[in-house]
């Protein structure tokens, strides 16, 4: 498991505010993320990319790649249950706050959920939170991370449907009461 660099997160998501940047791509699929010592980072980061996203509307494009689910375990041993909790809970608090942004906000946004094939041991795609400022990539893994999200069978899409509405949200989304 690589380690977090927290620094270079923290850096990168305060130039979100910068009207130079109009395209971020940020890959979570380490299972470190799901690590009790991340727990603080990884809600960090949550609370800041919907921040920003609110203030900053369609004038920025956040392209964001999470696990579908978790691999399987290369030597057959079985995953702490402390991992899958913070996976389920993890998923379902992106699928609350994707529901909730897409009310209008930015659509063009969105969360993508990696689908880790029983032959990998882990996601394809490293770690990253990579900007486009002024035209230009921070690094070109961007790329990768957005043909990954673009080919056929690799991701699905994160949506509110895996969250029941009917109750005070429900108006976000009318057809709960269908």
């Amino acid at each position: 498991m690589t380690e977090i660099d927290a620094d270079l997160w923290r850096e990168r998501m305060a130039l979100l505010d910068s009207p130079l940047v109009t395209a971020a791509v940020v890959v979570q699929c380490g299972l470190g993320w799901l690590a009790p010592d991340n727990f603080g980072l990884r809600n960090e980061i949550d609370r800041r990319l919907a921040s920003v996203q609110w203030r900053r509307g369609a004038s920025l494009t956040v392209t964001r790649v999470v696990l579908h689910n978790l691999p399987a375990s290369p030597t057959g041993s079985v995953r702490s249950r402390g991992t899958d909790e913070a996976f389920e809970e993890w998923n379902f608090r992106l699928s609350c706050t994707t529901a909730l942004m897409h009310t209008g906000v930015n659509q063009a946004s969105q969360v993508h959920r990696l689908i880790i094939r029983g032959d990998e041991g882990g996601a394809p795609l490293p770690d990253m939170v990579e900007l486009l400022e002024d035209g230009q990539w921070t690094d070109n893994r961007a790329l990768l991370a957005l043909r990954t999200v673009a080919a056929v069978g690799r991701t699905t899409p994160m949506t509110g449907y895996d969250v029941d509405l009917n109750g005070p949200f429900g108006d976000t989304d009318p057809s709960v009461y269908l």
